[in-house]
């Protein structure tokens, strides 16, 4: 997935009930028995052989979830809504006010990325942009009355083929614009660099903060590091150390997910992650946060992590 982003109040739970059932007659020996105090009152008398029962608990609603937009076909980075429906599988009520856990299906497993609050109509949503075809799926925890539930059914955005080129450049000729850069449609991106851009893409607006690791702010190689740590890729920390372990690529031959490396082999002071366009995650410099930006000169290095 790329781009800057990712994918509403009533309660109406039922309450568990505690029903204590404490019998009213204390048995010794089968009888009750009185016992008359010095003061000539009297009392009852408890021993080993009272019997008072336990507490019952009532059992907790069962839970129904689902994807409300299933099988989803958009152009790559096009912006399209994906819905969730939370709601008591004995009456279809919907459940209010209720957290569910939006999950992404990556190479190493099924990553939670976003958490919604249902509304009043148990429903929730999210904005999702996607570069590459993606499976998405929605889980609910419970709580002291609902059972936990996942999704009977997961999301699939299904991305369009781009379309060729009209008219390819000559291999003589390379073009220099980095606002207008020609794709090499003979390489395509891997999917792991188009999921890099996508997880990337979710930490937009995550203010730099200098040797940050996230998740909550960064510094350049601090973003790069965090990203690929959750594809199972472990690179090292500092700039010069990425640039080392990844393997050189032409600047005509980058793909999403490709590292954009600023300075020279021993003296690299900045990084980002290809988006495509002639664009990059970054996180920027101090007072700045984590954005799509455009690479904003042509003397760069290009990293792919192999």
């Amino acid at each position: 997935m790329n781009a800057d982003a990712a994918f509403d109040e009533g309660t109406n739970t039922a309450p568990m009930t505690l029903a204590t059932q404490i019998g009213s007659r204390l048995a010794v020996d089968g009888a009750i028995q009185a016992a008359t105090t010095t003061g000539g009152s009297t009392g009852t008398v408890l021993d080993a052989t009272t019997d008072i029962s336990a507490p019952t608990l009532s059992s907790k609603i069962d839970v129904g979830l689902r994807v409300t937009t299933p099988e989803v076909t958009v152009n790559a980075n096009e912006p399209v809504n994906i819905g969730f429906s939370l709601y008591n599988e004995q009456n279809d009520a919907p459940l209010a006010d209720q957290l569910i856990k939006v999950q992404v299906k990556l190479p190493t497993g099924w990553a939670t990325f976003l958490h919604l609050t249902t509304d009043d109509r148990g429903f929730a949503s999210y904005t999702a942009r996607v570069l590459t075809t993606t499976n998405v799926t929605a889980v609910f925890d419970g709580s002291d009355a609902l059972q936990s539930a996942h999704s009977e059914n997961d999301a699939t955005l299904t991305v369009r083929p781009t379309p060729p080129p009209q008219a390819s450049r000559r291999a003589d000729r390379p073009a220099v614009s980095v606002d207008t850069p020609t794709v090499n449609v003979n390489l395509p991106a891997s999917s792991i660099g188009e999921k890099a851009v996508y997880l990337a893409s979710l930490h937009a607006g995550k203010p730099y903060v200098y040797g940050a690791e996230g998740p909550s702010s960064f510094d350049c190689s601090g973003l790069v590091q965090y990203v690929y740590r959750q594809l199972g890729k472990n690179l090292p920390r500092t700039t010069d150390q990425q640039y080392a372990a990844t393997t050189r690529i032409s600047q005509y031959n980058k793909a999403p997910g490709d590292l954009i490396f600023f300075g020279s082999p021993g003296n690299i002071y900045h990084v980002g992650i290809y988006a495509g366009d002639g664009k990059m995650w970054v996180a920027p410099r101090s007072g700045d946060v984590v954005k799509l930006q455009t690479i904003y000169t042509t003397s760069y290095l290009v990293g792919r992590i192999p």
